[in-house]
């Protein structure tokens, strides 16, 4: 029941993270149907291809090496017979052997071109009788046990169809010859295995579309499983949220070490605080060293009295500095001429004039 309650929370679509997981250890969507339905059209257009040429290498042989068995023979002429008779069989069976190859192509189609060794791994959970017995009593073990009982039934009445209509003509085989009634055996034959495709064709469509839905299903994620991912993937939120603070007070005690060094600060007067520092040498426009509003506007206009820096009311300028310019960053050009007001006002009160 634990296990079941898992499943019915699992609302949440699977993550980029976790679709990549389930290909590493080598789960897919794989429809065996498919597989099945590539091989078997592969096997039919294999045989109409070459089934001519099939049935004249094999008379051939046959011609070639019935012969050579009226006399005596020894064993190494037994020896030498069976591996040069073995070698054409291979000659000639060789265009089925391409079949199987189809089936692995069905496989890049289905799940594209993805190696991986981990279902190779020992694992000795899968020894573990519990969970081997949870596999067979499964939906995916009931809907494979449906979908074979009906794929047996079905093309045992297309075979039965098929051979029925053909009943009324297996007397007349007794009057042909052995190439006629090849002939029409393999008519036959592929006519069945045509209607086979169609019928696997139905299934395999079906099947791909449980399968596809059956794992989609088994990637989905709870939501906790979802917080646990991002916690792994994007750091703990909590952890963060401490080292975004850490870095303000580093970088607040960094601002305040400016301060003594501003030649002005500019306020409006009690909520807002700008140090503004000038070294043309470094600089082409006055520089914000520091800003705050509340308690670090109070601490910046403390510490600037300590050092004796000008503090000066001066609402819109304070106002305009803190909104639209950075720590660090020069003044903009629409602020230049409040700006040198002040900083000339600040330069005559020290006696700097002349500067």
């Amino acid at each position: 029941m634990a296990d079941d309650d898992k499943d019915q929370e699992r609302t949440e679509q699977p993550t980029s993270r976790r679709r990549e997981q389930a290909r590493q250890e080598g789960s897919f969507a794989t429809s065996r149907e498919v597989s099945t339905l590539f091989m078997i059209s592969a096997g039919i257009v294999v045989l109409y291809l070459s089934s001519a040429w099939m049935y004249s290498g094999m008379s051939e042989v046959m011609r070639k090496y019935f012969g050579l068995f009226r006399g005596e023979l020894t064993v190494e002429d037994a020896h030498a017979i069976f591996q040069d008779l073995s070698w054409d069989y291979l000659v000639i069976i060789a265009p089925a052997l391409a079949i199987p190859l189809f089936g692995a192509i069905s496989y890049v189609l289905q799940n594209g071109l993805n190696l991986s060794t981990k279902p190779l791994e020992p694992d000795l959970k899968k020894l573990d009788p519990i969970a081997g017995l949870k596999k067979i009593i499964s939906l995916n073990s009931l809907a494979e046990l449906v979908k074979s009982v009906l794929k047996v039934s079905v093309l045992t009445y297309v075979v039965y169809v098929s051979v029925k209509a053909e009943w009324e003509n297996l007397p007349f085989l007794i009057d042909v010859d052995s190439a006629a009634s090849v002939l029409y055996v393999g008519q036959v034959t592929f006519r069945i295995m045509l209607r086979t495709v169609w019928v696997i064709a139905a299934i395999a469509v079906i099947d791909y579309a449980f399968q596809r839905w059956n794992f989609e299903k088994g990637l989905r994620m709870t939501r906790q499983q979802i917080k646990e991912e991002h916690k792994e993937t994007e750091g703990d939120p909590i952890v963060k949220a401490r080292i975004k603070s850490m870095q303000r007070d580093m970088a607040r005690k960094r601002m305040m070490q400016e301060v003594p060094g501003a030649d002005v600060v500019v306020t409006n007067p009690t909520h807002i605080a700008v140090a503004l520092k000038y070294d043309r040498s470094k600089s082409n426009a006055p520089v914000v060293v520091a800003k705050g509003a509340g308690l670090i506007a109070e601490r910046i206009k403390e510490i600037a009295r300590k050092h004796r820096v000008p503090v000066l009311e001066n609402k819109p300028l304070a106002r305009g500095l803190y909104k639209a310019v950075k720590v660090g960053a020069e003044v903009p050009v629409n602020m230049y001429k409040a700006v040198a007001e002040v900083l000339a006002y600040v330069y005559r009160l020290k006696g700097k004039g002349g500067r």
